[in-house]
C-alpha cells in the first residue's frame, strides 16, 4: 500500500468532524461485529512496533558509520587505515546499535499508542453505538457487475449469528434507488459463489437479490463515513431488474460515483453528487434500453 494510498485509508476510518451531527442508535449484532472486525486492523500489536527496528537497527549505525569513513578517506585521507579504525570500533558501535534501536523501538511504540485512529478503533465497538443516515426510497432498478479479483477474492457474510469468510463470485448487484429527495442512491451487494473472469457472471437466486424497502437507515462507525450495516423497513419498493451487465468503465465510474469506499465530506455514503446525476440516469436509460432489446425478465 503506497504512502498516499496509506493515508487515505487512515483518513476514511478516523472520526471526521465535517461530517457534522447524526442519529445515534444502538447497534445490531451484526453491525457491532463489522465495528470488532475492523477494530482488530488497528490494534496495538508488538510485532508491528518491534519487528523494523530489531530487523534493520543493528544493520544501519554501522553501515551509516562505515559508509562515513570510507568517503571521508576517499575525500580527504587516502592513508586512513580503515581496517584500523574498524576493529578498534567494536565497542562503541554495539552501544551506538543498543541505542538507535531503543529510540526506534520506542517512538514506534509513543506513535502507536498515542495514535488518534487506534485509540478510537479500541475503545468504538464496546460503546455499542451507530450513527444513522436515513433516506426514503421510492423506486429502483437493478444493475450487475462481475469483477473478480484473484487478490482479494473472500468477502464476509453474516451467518448464524457471526461473520464469516466466504469464496467471493466477484458478482455484485447494483440498486440504484430514486429517493423521495429526487436523488441517485447507489447500493451494492456482493454474492458467495463460483466466479468467472466473463463480463457476465450467474446471478443469484431472487430470494438471495437485495429487495430494498421504503424506508432506509445506513448505520455508520459514530464519526465516520464507514458503513456498518443497512437497516430497512417498511413496503419492498418497486425495482426493475435490467439483468444488464456493466463494462470494466461503467464499473469504474460507478464506483467513483457511488461513495462506498475512501470518500470524504461534503461526498455522502451511497449518494450520487449532483454533478453525476446526469451519468446514473443515462445509465439507467443505457440498461433499460438493453433490456427491452434482449427482452429481459422484469420483477
Amino acid at each position: 500500500m503506497s504512502d498516499d494510498i496509506y493515508a487515505r485509508y487512515m483518513r476514511f476510518q478516523t472520526p471526521d468532524p465535517a461530517i457534522g451531527v447524526r442519529e445515534q442508535a444502538p447497534m445490531f449484532p451484526q453491525e457491532q461485529a463489522w465495528a470488532r472486525e475492523h477494530a482488530a486492523m488497528h490494534s496495538f500489536s508488538w510485532l508491528v512496533v518491534l519487528m523494523a527496528p530489531l530487523c534493520f537497527g543493528p544493520m544501519l549505525p554501522p553501515i551509516a558509520w562505515l559508509l562515513g569513513v570510507l568517503l571521508y578517506q576517499a575525500l580527504f585521507a587516502p592513508e586512513l587505515d580503515v581496517d584500523r579504525i574498524v576493529g578498534d570500533s567494536d565497542g562503541w558501535l554495539v552501544v551506538a546499535m543498543l541505542l538507535f534501536t531503543t529510540a526506534w523501538a520506542l517512538r514506534n511504540f509513543l506513535r502507536d499508542k498515542h495514535d488518534p485512529t487506534k485509540r478510537y478503533w479500541q475503545s468504538m465497538p464496546g460503546q455499542g453505538l451507530a450513527e444513522l443516515e436515513r433516506h426514503t426510497l421510492v423506486s429502483g432498478f437493478n444493475l450487475w457487475s462481475n469483477d473478480f479479483d484473484p487478490d482479494c477474492n473472500t468477502l464476509m457474510q453474516w451467518v448464524d449469528g457471526k461473520l464469516v469468510s466466504v469464496q467471493g463470485s466477484g458478482v455484485s448487484q447494483w440498486v440504484l434507488a430514486r429517493t423521495a429527495a429526487g436523488q441517485w442512491l447507489a447500493l451494492k451487494e456482493e454474492f458467495a459463489g463460483n466466479f468467472s473472469y466473463a463480463r457476465e457472471g450467474q446471478m443469484p437466486a431472487r430470494d438471495k437479490q437485495l429487495l430494498p424497502r421504503e424506508e432506509l437507515a445506513i448505520a455508520f462507525a459514530p464519526g465516520t463515513h464507514l458503513s456498518l450495516g443497512r437497516r430497512f423497513d417498511g413496503p419492498l419498493i418497486p425495482v426493475e431488474d435490467t439483468g444488464y451487465w456493466l463494462s470494466a468503465e461503467e464499473l469504474r465510474r460507478l464506483v467513483e460515483v457511488a461513495h462506498h469506499w475512501m470518500f470524504y465530506p461534503p461526498d455522502r455514503y451511497a449518494l450520487v453528487n449532483e454533478q453525476d446525476a446526469e451519468w446514473v440516469g443515462r445509465l439507467v436509460q443505457r440498461a433499460q434500453a438493453a433490456s427491452r432489446a434482449g427482452s429481459l425478465p422484469q420483477f
